[in-house]
């Protein structure tokens, strides 16, 4: 059962070490990569689906970057 955590008390490595027990496995990267980073938009995409992308891009960015901190 998944456990509400107040991450306004972590410290900010205790907060990269839960992105890497999340997000560190093979798997989960695959599947956030492809769900972002190696997805395009057709020539048709209206502002709004290039912004929700690039929005999902930034935030996929940042959870690999924390995850594979030392």
């Amino acid at each position: 059962m998944l456990r509400e955590c107040d991450t306004r008390q972590m410290t900010d490595g205790e907060i990269r070490e839960a992105f890497v027990k999340c997000f560190a496995g093979r798997e989960g990267m695959i599947v956030l990569k492809r769900l972002t980073l190696r997805r395009w938009l057709g020539p048709d995409a209206s502002a709004d689906e290039l912004r929700h992308l690039e929005g999902q891009r930034n935030l996929v960015s940042l959870i690999l970057a924390l995850a594979s901190a030392d």
